[in-house]
């Protein structure tokens, strides 16, 4: 039987990366059923560029990520759904590889990621295994917004939270691991575009949305003691990130975040590589300026 996939993609004033972003997925090997936009209150082109380009154009006020992406869901009319953000890209096999993957029980398949700026491509990572993200995900988020996913999973608890400005997809997989098995193609099919106005690029927004999902969702089952030390654990591993966040910004907050890493949980047994972190953060917040003559 011919899959049928529908890829819904929130944009807010996205008009300079739509033409990329959807020629990578009209391009893609196994053909989406739709194409979905859903422009979250812009107040540049998006709307008409995605309408232009053969995407199927949702329109409504600004209500931020998760809205949109609720929007988009509640729309689509396939069985599973591709999640895709309005600035990053395809490689064409994405979704014929993801939906090889799929067996009676899957409720979603990721991808390995490439990240890549003005100046070409920064780094690739694979996909970490499925196991090893099911443990990973008590305290960060090893899978990036790659997904295929069935859409009654999506919306079997009310869709995405939308008050959540950040973190809502970390939210929305400790709640869909619980529904099902989840598959991983590792190779680094989804290119995600860093620059500053993306919201991933403010750590004071990764770290407020933590704040809102950890004792609801994180350590929710957990009880005395070993919630104490698990909320502790997260938010060091979180204030590290936040740490990379700024220094991939060249923000002067890096190395505040990492000393405060350290000191929610100093242990040098969790996250060991915190401490050569926080050295290379030192480094660099002393290291002399070079005089250009």
């Amino acid at each position: 039987m011919e899959m049928k996939i529908s890829v819904v993609i929130p944009a807010y004033n996205a008009a300079a990366f739509l033409p990329r972003c959807l020629e990578s997925v009209f391009a893609q090997t196994l053909k989406p059923k739709e194409v979905i936009v859903v422009d979250d209150g812009s107040t540049d082109e998006t709307a008409a560029v995605a309408a232009a380009l053969g995407a199927r154009v949702i329109r409504q006020p600004n209500g931020g990520i998760s809205a949109a992406r609720n929007a988009g869901i509640r729309n689509a009319s396939s069985e599973w759904i591709a999640l895709m953000d309005a600035d990053d890209l395809w490689a064409p096999t994405k979704l014929e590889r993801q939906a090889a993957c799929i067996r009676p029980g899957t409720v979603l398949v990721y991808t390995g990621i490439r990240l890549f700026d003005d100046h070409g491509v920064r780094s690739e990572q694979q996909a970490v295994d499925p196991i090893s993200a099911r443990k990973m995900l008590r305290y960060c988020n090893p899978i990036p917004c790659t997904y295929l996913v069935r859409r009654e999973a999506l919306m079997r608890d009310g869709g995405y939270q939308e008050d959540a400005r950040s973190c809502e997809d970390w939210e929305m997989l400790v709640r869909l691991q619980r529904m099902g098995s989840f598959e991983a193609v590792a190779d680094p099919l989804t290119s995600i575009y860093l620059h500053s106005a993306s919201l991933s690029a403010n750590p004071e927004v990764m770290l407020r949305g933590l704040d809102r999902i950890i004792d609801s969702t994180l350590v929710a089952d957990l009880r005395g003691l070993e919630r104490w030390a698990w909320r502790r654990r997260i938010r060091a591993v979180q204030l590290c990130s936040a740490g990379l966040i700024a220094r991939d910004n060249g923000l002067k907050s890096e190395l505040r975040y990492m000393f405060q890493s350290l000191c929610a949980w100093p242990s040098p047994f969790w996250e060991p590589k915190r401490f050569g972190r926080l050295a290379v953060s030192v480094r660099n917040r002393f290291r002399p300026v070079e005089q250009v003559l």
